[in-house]
């Protein structure tokens, strides 16, 4: 097994994370990986509501907030060279992944590759509204649109607030970075790995076109450990109109460990 213990040049305001509480006396971290385009702020609320004992570090990639002047990753494998060298230092304590959409399959793959490369691996992996990884993505790339369609289309996924994608200029500052991102989520499918060995949990929004609950079963397939299921009622973006009741969930996931 490779050593891994904290560096001491982790500092609190790293910019690789957004940390709303930081706990020094927290007993398990919980990193959560943002859907596409997603801000890490989007995290804050739920160190106020979950246990005082799990810390909440956001993943930041670059291209959002105070890394809004660096390119966003447009390939997977330097997304998970960096990811992997940024959280590794903070393996000290027993931690979870959970992440949405985009960030689910980011937090599949750092997991597999962790696996791979003999390093602790988290005590659960929290999957949320995004298909499994053999299933390709079906129709044309958002992503590849001309921006007047490409604006349509983040309207009615309904991610990204209206004020934004109204305004040209926040636009022109945010737009690349959602369509790295959307490339990223878009190109990356059909891919068949052996299972990780870390139980798997997977949250499906009732109403969601995008990651249905049969594009989601799958994921059973993926541990060879345990896996759960739980569908809630929303769309593609449950975890933000269901916070409360996926946060009831993830508390008692957290408890288990």
């Amino acid at each position: 097994m490779i050593d891994v213990r904290p560096q001491a040049n982790i500092q609190k305001n790293d910019l690789w994370f957004d940390r709303p509480d930081s706990r020094k006396d927290a007993r398990m971290r919980l990193f959560c990986f943002p859907y596409s385009g997603g801000s890490p702020s989007m995290f804050r609320s739920w160190a106020e509501q979950l246990p005082r004992y799990v810390e909440v570090l956001a993943v930041r990639l670059p291209g959002r907030d105070m890394r809004i002047r660096e390119a966003p990753f447009m390939e997977w494998p330097l997304l998970l060279d960096a990811t992997e060298a940024a959280i590794t230092p903070y393996f000290d304590k027993p931690f979870i992944f959970f992440g949405h959409s985009l960030g689910a399959r980011i937090a599949y793959e750092l997991t597999w590759r962790l696996q791979e490369h003999n390093k602790p691996l988290p005590k659960q992996l929290l999957v949320a509204g995004c298909r499994c990884p053999h299933i390709s993505h079906h129709g044309r790339y958002i992503h590849s649109l001309p921006e007047k369609e490409f604006l349509e289309c983040l309207r009615r996924m309904g991610g990204t607030p209206p004020e934004v994608l109204a305004d040209k200029r926040l636009m022109t500052i945010f737009g690349p970075t959602i369509r790295a991102d959307m490339k990223l989520a878009e190109v990356l499918g059909g891919t068949v790995r052996e299972p990780v060995n870390v139980p798997i949990v997977a949250f499906a929004g009732m109403e969601d076109d995008t990651a249905s609950a049969d594009k989601m079963l799958g994921w059973e397939s993926y541990s060879n450990v345990n896996f759960a299921f739980y569908t809630l009622p929303g769309n593609h973006f449950f975890i933000n109109s269901s916070e409360t009741l996926l946060l009831n969930l993830i508390a008692n996931i957290c408890l288990s460990v």
